[in-house]
């Protein structure tokens, strides 16, 4: 297998994939995990509230789905390759660079980055630039984001992981509720345009303020491993200062590297040029839709992806279980999440949606507040599986509710219950994979495969939904349409609560 790693690193059993570590403090807890705050305020306003308003307030109602969808897939495929390859990066840095750590200076240069792109994304007045300006913050954003995951396995030790995953996930819901609190009080695309461009300049100013402050907050008070010497950033081997060895490993892994990326290409044409000639041959009078089609050669690209970078299942089958778990979690959840602005205008029939959508996203984040802090202090005496089999019920039954009633305030007391299920799930998957880790050695670049299982539903989910939405509209039965597209999150959340069953080396 093709991968961007080594042969011979150093594989650890499931239990014991951190080197022993010392108890940390309090205070280094939250040091560790107040930029989770700065990301989700960033995402939150991003995400929830300002894309799907701007993406209205260019194309309007009627083409709102598939332009939403052409404005988030290209970044979250993106996403997909980025956080692996930052982590894997974050991971062999060396030298000058790595003096300060390994993970800091990309947490730096990519929030600087991610900030500089934030000002394009508010001048956008079209739908490509838009998209242009969310694919590059995908690209930084995960540049800074995959070695910043990375420190809960560096630097925690397992005893203590649910507690600081559920302390990741309390302050990363208290900055999803500031930044959708404060999108939702400034952005309104009912408002007149210039009024509408005010408010939206106001949102993204916070953004970046947030996150520049909470970033520097975290780089000057983490003290991450530096980098070593002792090992070959690709091969894993020590080094004897036989350079031309090293040269020669170096060339056979290129070759490798390619024949894994050309044969993924390879795979993706031929199976591209298959649909093609199947819907111009019509045959069995089946057309493919082109929809389908982006998801069938999406899904092959992230598989090509996760053999390049050391991802192996059969080697690996708890971690191989936990990203099936979060793949469908996550499907779920983007299934709601994308589209649930739209969801307040079109079938719950509110005047202002996005004051809704805001109202309705506090009331999630609130409900989630106790129980991320809860459930990650109750998964390290009572297990980590059992928190998710609760939280995958409890979103299921949301979605249910969304299916059988559109009434607002039922849809607000949902909230509450959704709330419950997703705070208690984000608050044990940090800990879940912490504690499924391959390799000691590459927690960056494992992580970033990991939050692959977060990135490809945020593809899935849009390209699936943005034109079931679209095509019911246009037919004039919009909330048929939402109650397809959230009983297929129901069926996500309900595989995704039977797979972690599958996970052996977690306690039960």
């Amino acid at each position: 297998m093709a991968t961007l790693d080594q042969e011979g690193a150093e594989l650890l059993p499931p239990q014991s994939s951190a080197i022993d570590r010392p108890r940390v403090r309090w205070t280094q807890i939250l040091a560790i995990s107040i930029f989770a705050f700065a990301f989700n305020f960033h995402w939150g306003a991003l995400s929830t509230i300002i894309l799907p308003s701007q993406v209205f307030k260019i194309v309007g109602r009627l083409q709102e789905g598939a332009a939403l969808a052409f404005v988030l897939v290209p970044g979250a495929f993106i996403s997909l390759m980025a956080n692996p390859f930052f982590g894997w990066l974050s991971d062999r840095t060396q030298g000058r660079l790595a003096a300060w750590g390994r993970r800091r200076p990309y947490i730096l240069f990519g929030t600087l980055l991610n900030v500089a792109v934030l000002i394009w994304m508010a001048s956008a007045r079209d739908i490509p630039s838009l998209a242009i300006g969310y694919a590059l913050i995908q690209l930084f954003s995960n540049a800074a984001q995959a070695p910043f995951h990375a420190l809960l396995p560096d630097i925690v030790p397992t005893e203590q992981r649910g507690l600081t995953s559920g302390t990741l996930g309390l302050l990363g819901t208290c900055g999803t509720i500031s930044g959708v609190l404060i999108a939702g009080i400034f952005v309104n695309s009912s408002k007149p345009l210039a009024a509408y461009q005010q408010g939206l300049w106001i949102t993204y100013g916070m953004i970046m303020l947030v996150m520049i402050t909470l970033m520097l907050v975290t780089i000057f008070s983490v003290h991450d491993r530096a980098g070593t010497v002792t090992h070959d950033g690709f091969t894993g081997e020590r080094q004897d200062g036989r350079s031309g060895e090293q040269r020669a490993w170096f060339s056979w892994l290129s070759r490798r590297m390619l024949i894994t990326i050309g044969g993924t290409l390879a795979v993706i044409l031929l199976v591209w040029g298959i649909m093609t000639l199947w819907n111009a041959e019509n045959i069995a009078g089946i057309q493919i839709d082109g929809s389908l089609e982006q998801v069938i050669l999406e899904v092959l690209a992230t598989v090509g992806i996760l053999r390049l970078f050391d991802f192996n299942p059969r080697r690996d089958p708890d971690f191989a279980w936990v990203l099936a778990t979060r793949l469908v979690m996550m499907l779920g959840i983007y299934s709601i999440q994308t589209f649930l602005q739209y969801y307040m205008r079109d079938a719950v029939g509110v005047s202002d949606p996005e004051a809704a959508t805001t109202q309705f996203v506090i009331i999630v984040s609130i409900a989630s507040i106790g129980s991320a802090f809860a459930v990650g202090w109750l998964s390290d005496h009572f297990g980590r599986k059992r928190m998710v089999y609760i939280s995958g019920f409890a979103m299921a039954l949301v979605g249910l509710v969304f299916v059988i009633t559109h009434s607002f305030v039922l849809v607000l007391a949902a909230g509450a219950l959704f709330g419950l299920g997703y705070g208690a799930y984000l608050s044990v998957d940090w800990a879940l994979v912490a504690d499924v880790l391959p390799s000691h050695r590459n927690f960056a670049r494992d992580m970033g495969v990991w939050n692959v299982a977060s990135s490809l539903p945020q593809v899935i989910a849009p390209v699936l939904g943005g034109p079931i939405i679209d095509a019911f509209n246009r037919a004039g039965h919009s909330v048929q349409g939402y109650q397809v597209l959230f009983s297929m999150a129901i069926i996500y959340c309900i595989v995704g609560t039977v797979t972690v069953r599958f996970i052996r080396g977690v306690k039960s």
